[in-house]
């Protein structure tokens, strides 16, 4: 068995897996960057899945990884209106910001007080409905750990919205059936992003080699 053509799998998931960014990021360009950033990692290992419900759990999974370890994304939007980074606007979190067109909620907003790992645990839980089992694959934790992490975080939720935990939780459900539109092109998306990753990572590479030739030849003078 495979998982078939990447472009149909990323038709059937694009919609499902965009919300499930939005919900962990609360804005629209970092919740794109953040499905490019997830797709470009499962493409990258696209034959090794032996099906869709294979790369699906990966997808969740760099969804995840991406989210928790976004700060990089920051100090991409830093410099993206620097003339060095001009062509860098494909690589995900190398863009300017753009406002998000919907306000934020009152639940999105409080989202926003818990910590990467704790909002992804209870978005994966409340906000995709996933069973315990398959937040604690997609968050590499045990089913024990997710189940404390959601707690505390409902906990923390309900502090800031003036809820108890299950009145949260539910709050996060609903604002889950409100999803933002997908975005178009997708697929497009994620093989431009992934071409400008492979340009400017063999651009690195060529700075690199010149910088090293530089320093051979600065000691060569001297020494000469």
């Amino acid at each position: 068995m495979s998982a078939g053509s990447f472009e149909e799998f990323v038709a059937a998931v694009s919609t499902a897996s965009f919300r499930t960014a939005h919900l962990l990021t609360g804005e629209r360009r970092a919740a794109e960057d953040l499905q490019q950033e997830a797709l470009i990692a499962v493409h990258r290992r696209w034959d090794r899945f032996a099906d869709r419900t294979e790369a699906l759990t990966a997808v969740r999974r760099e969804l995840v990884a991406a989210h928790v370890g976004r700060r990089w994304s920051r100090v991409g939007e830093s410099f993206a209106h620097s003339p060095l980074f001009v062509g860098a606007a494909g690589v995900p979190g190398f863009a300017p910001a753009r406002p998000d067109p919907v306000p934020q909620d009152e639940t999105a907003a409080a989202l926003a007080h818990l910590s990467p790992v704790e909002r992804a645990a209870v978005v994966l839980r409340h906000g995709t409905g996933l069973p315990e089992d398959q937040a604690a694959d997609a968050l590499g934790a045990s089913a024990d750990d997710v189940r404390a992490l959601v707690e505390r975080a409902l906990d923390q939720l309900g502090e800031v919205l003036g809820v108890d935990g299950t009145q949260a939780a539910a709050r996060v459900r609903e604002l889950a059936a409100r999803p933002p539109a997908a975005p178009d092109g997708v697929h497009a998306r994620v093989l431009d992003g992934e071409r400008a990753q492979q340009r400017h990572r063999a651009g690195l590479i060529a700075l690199a080699g010149f910088l090293v030739l530089v320093v051979l030849l600065v000691l060569v003078l001297v020494t000469g």
